[in-house]
């Protein structure tokens, strides 16, 4: 049983950076897509569309990935500054911790004679106690408190692997509108496969759904920031 449960902790330690891979998929295969629709219709040398390209996939894998260490580190300190904090007055003033755990408890299901049994149990342990209450009553665990570093690792290769996608029929198609064609397509197929992939993880029978949604979302985001940049190009030409 020991065993079962090492195991499915490791799992969870895994599963942990789900976020990180499909934001960092997502917003490369995007930022890519629309650099290559950008560029195409504005440099006439297929090469110089690629360079280009390629320049903003290892500026967006270093910025993102700088991003999500630098918000994963911050998050922590705050995270054990605060579990310090409450630490500390739970060993000044266990009866507050006790009567909040009993209040917790006692609102997930358990009569109040239970509950306060089991508080009465953990009061044996000061540590057991101070763990309970801060992943009951504050929703704390060792998950909050992740590897920033593996953070920004898996991000920035997340979004050079989605930034690869849209990219790649530009590398293998020289014909200028098909290799556009073809990065639109692959674009498609790779955020629906994300999805599909979201839905897989968490078990759902309608993954297709899932890929569809992840697809039309995403989608819906960049015609909204391309819309919104229509709408302001005006201003542009007024200020030049």
């Amino acid at each position: 049983m020991a065993a079962v449960i090492e195991e499915k902790k490791r799992i969870f330690e895994r599963l942990s950076n789900v976020r990180e891979i499909v934001f960092g998929v997502q917003d490369g295969v995007l930022t890519t897509a629309g650099v290559l629709c950008g560029l195409s219709g504005a440099v006439s040398h297929h090469a110089q569309v690629v360079l280009a390209a390629l320049a903003s996939t290892a500026a967006g894998a270093l910025s993102m990935g700088a991003g999500a260490y630098l918000g994963a580190r911050a998050e922590s300190e705050v995270v054990r500054a605060e579990l310090v904090r409450l630490r500390a007055e739970a060993f000044k003033q266990p009866y507050v911790i006790q009567e909040g755990l009993l209040e917790e408890l006692t609102r997930e299901g358990l009569t109040r004679e239970a509950a306060y049994r089991v508080v009465q149990l953990l009061g044996g342990s000061p540590q057991a106690l101070v763990s309970t209450a801060e992943a009951k009553m504050f929703g704390l665990g060792g998950n909050l408190l992740g590897n920033a570093a593996l953070d920004g690792l898996v991000m920035g290769i997340a979004f050079v692997a989605g930034a690869v996608i849209p990219l790649l029929p530009y590398m293998l198609i020289a014909t200028p509108k098909y290799d556009l064609v073809g990065a639109l397509a692959a674009t498609a197929v790779a955020l629906f496969s994300v999805g599909y992939f979201e839905g897989w993880l968490a078990h759902r029978n309608d993954r297709w759904r899932s890929g569809i949604r992840f697809l039309a979302t995403a989608m819906s985001a960049a015609a909204a920031g391309y819309l919104i940049g229509l709408a302001i190009s005006p201003l542009g030409a007024t200020a030049g």
